[in-house]
């Protein structure tokens, strides 16, 4: 059995013993009175009891049963941790979903909130009207609290471009202003009363003999959100319309041809067509193609289109 040496202080009772047993000393008491009649004994024998060594037998087996035991001990606690580790994972994945879930309420209520407070600021834009008559004042009790009726319908979409200005207008005109017989102001009031987000700031531009006359509150829609209006935007996009870096000349052409029908939707089709040719000229990517058709001078854009692909293969 090897031996090995060891501090007072690491000295197991039963060594305490044993070291008091060979200097006749009392080996009766707690660990700590062991400790300090061995520290007297070594001192009376001139040793210094903190640096003094002891040899005591070693027993390996015992040794290495100590370490597994502390390393089961050890893999325990691991194991315990992991599983806390993995518990509070959990939380955290029902905590995010919870998370996503009151989002999304709350993305719900500010979208409540947000129609409430259009239909107040609408309420309150319709109070603020010159209403006249005393039968158009009735047109827009009808429409703010009678849910269902024709102006109720109209109340709702959202004027925001020409198509629903346009077929707003036709309601009013058509079915509901046959069907309740209303004067061209009371048409105006349901028109105005259809208004919906950017579209009601136009009634803060118009008199009040302008908010009354349907003709003119058709005629100022239609200035900021008709066809007029998108025609201009049109222009700008296609004279600045350049052909992509990864665009197929197909692609282009194709493009091009909406343009300018919708820039130019009433100029007579030969125009149309010079206009066409010019802009895919103009927005050719290739230099060389481009000065080719310049002085080729096609009369038709599919002639231009096709002339491209020859250049291009030569």
């Amino acid at each position: 059995m090897a031996s090995r040496q060891v501090f007072l202080n690491y000295l197991k009772v039963a060594d305490l013993k044993r070291e008091l047993e060979e200097r006749e000393c009392e080996t009766t008491g707690k660990k700590a009175d062991l400790q300090n009649r061995l520290k007297e004994a070594l001192e009376n024998e001139d040793e210094n009891p903190n640096t003094y060594l002891f040899e005591i037998a070693g027993d390996i087996n015992s040794t290495l049963q100590s370490l597994i035991e502390n390393g089961s001990k050890m893999q325990q606690k691991l194991e315990e941790t992991s599983g806390n580790l993995r518990g509070m994972e959990q939380k955290l994945v029902e905590n995010s979903s919870n998370l996503r879930g009151m989002e999304q309420n709350l993305r719900g209520m500010e979208q409540k909130l947000i129609e409430n407070m259009d239909q107040k600021l609408l309420e309150k834009k319709i109070a603020t009207l010159s209403l006249g008559s005393g039968e158009q004042q009735q047109v827009v009790n009808t429409a703010l609290k009678s849910p269902g009726s024709d102006i109720d319908r109209l109340s709702k979409p959202e004027l925001n471009n020409y198509m629903e200005i346009s077929k707003i207008r036709m309601e009013t005109t058509t079915a509901a202003a046959r069907a309740n017989g209303w004067s061209l102001a009371e048409k105006a009031t349901a028109l105005m009363l259809a208004l919906r987000g950017d579209a009601t700031d136009i009634l803060q531009t118009l008199s009040l003999e302008e908010q009354d006359d349907y003709h003119q509150l058709v005629k100022h829609l239609e200035m900021r959100y008709g066809q007029s209006h998108l025609e201009h935007v049109y222009h700008s996009q296609l004279k600045n319309r350049y052909q992509k870096s990864n665009e197929s000349l197909q692609e282009f052409e194709a493009d091009i041809v909406r343009l300018v029908r919708l820039a130019y939707s009433s100029t007579p089709e030969n125009v149309m067509e010079r206009l066409a040719v010019q802009a895919f000229l103009d927005g050719l990517r290739d230099t060389e193609t481009r000065q080719a058709l310049n002085l080729a001078r096609p009369s038709k854009l599919v002639d231009a289109f096709g002339a491209s692909f020859g250049i291009r293969s030569r």
